[in-house]
């Protein structure tokens, strides 16, 4: 194999997955383009290794035919090796709240640029393209194309802890609101205990979250309230 065609399917795997991975950073996920490109880079870098090695023990059965009883060859060991030991960093994506998990979308993306790395590795263009493609219409067109609902974090600064719960409580409520999770902080002031949630919501389809926003904020109690992109 020729340095330019190691050297081509290297570049060939930074620029996939550099694509890949800035899709996921510019949404603030854990794993990002540097961390997708070294992963693709690696996996691609032990194909290309495999595929020297095979071609010189294939050159070793023609140079000594004698001796071909002498050499085993195991096609695909290092790959699967990759495959098995990447598990470890996209599980490091993974975070689980009490009713939520968040960052499996992240792993899985992980795992299938390794997978792309391998197969350009191997030099195997025609698998590549259409994978690349297929990762990127996932991860970018096809949530938009299926219209699904994700939940929505608002987090709510406020004081008067009693009263407010309640008002928050009975909004959600009465607007049909699914509150899935809370995160709780408290901060101690000469003032007063200002108190913060985090709320994780799922909203119907007839709710838009900016009138949420707006209803809650016109509480006297209410602080801030800002919207959190999960």
């Amino acid at each position: 194999m020729s340095f330019t065609e190691v050297l081509f399917r290297i570049v060939l795997a930074t620029v996939m997955s550099g694509i890949i991975g800035y899709e996921r950073e510019s949404k603030s996920r854990p794993a990002g383009v540097k961390t997708h490109v070294l992963v693709c880079c690696g996996a691609a870098s032990f194909a290309i290794l495999e595929r020297i090695l095979m071609q010189e023990l294939f050159q070793q059965y023609l140079d000594y035919p004698n001796m071909a009883g002498d050499y085993s060859l195991s096609i695909g060991r290092l790959v699967a090796q990759v495959i098995s030991g990447i598990g470890f960093l996209g599980a490091g994506t993974i975070v689980i709240t009490k009713h939520n998990i968040q960052g499996l979308t992240t792993a899985a993306s992980i795992w299938v640029v390794a997978c792309l790395g391998i197969v350009i590795g191997y030099g195997i263009y025609v698998l590549a393209i259409p994978l690349f493609l297929t990762i990127i219409t996932t991860l970018m067109i096809l949530k938009k194309c299926l219209r699904i609902h994700s939940g929505k974090k608002l987090e709510i600064k406020y004081r008067h802890r009693v009263e407010s719960k309640e008002f928050m409580i009975e909004y959600f409520k009465e607007r049909g609101i699914i509150v899935k999770d809370i995160d709780f902080h408290l901060e101690v002031t000469e003032k007063g205990n200002i108190y913060t949630d985090i709320y994780t919501l799922e909203l119907s389809k007839d709710i838009l979250y900016a009138d949420v926003i707006d209803d809650i904020s016109r509480h006297g109690n209410i602080i801030r309230i800002r919207c959190i992109t999960i």
